[in-house]
């Protein structure tokens, strides 16, 4: 999304840390909910969101790199 003179280190940088922020996100979550066990007033929402959301950004870069390895594979043979 940056122009091409921008440094590619930089334009890819926040890919470096999804997979890694989406681990985060999954397991802060599970705390949370660990944390919510015996309250019956908490909302367990926000941490099955992040949960939610955090294994979507483990597992789907995961898939492209897969994916991409496999189609690379696929058109070199």
């Amino acid at each position: 999304m940056l122009p091409a003179p921008v440094p590619t280190w930089v334009r890819f940088l926040p890919v470096y840390f999804i997979v890694p922020l989406g681990i985060a996100a999954i397991l802060s979550g599970l705390v949370a909910l660990r944390r919510m066990r015996n309250k019956e007033e908490a909302d367990p929402f926000w941490a099955r969101a992040g949960i939610a959301f955090g294994t979507v950004a483990v597992v789907l870069p995961l898939a492209v790199l897969v994916w991409a390895l496999w189609a690379l594979s696929q058109a070199y043979d």
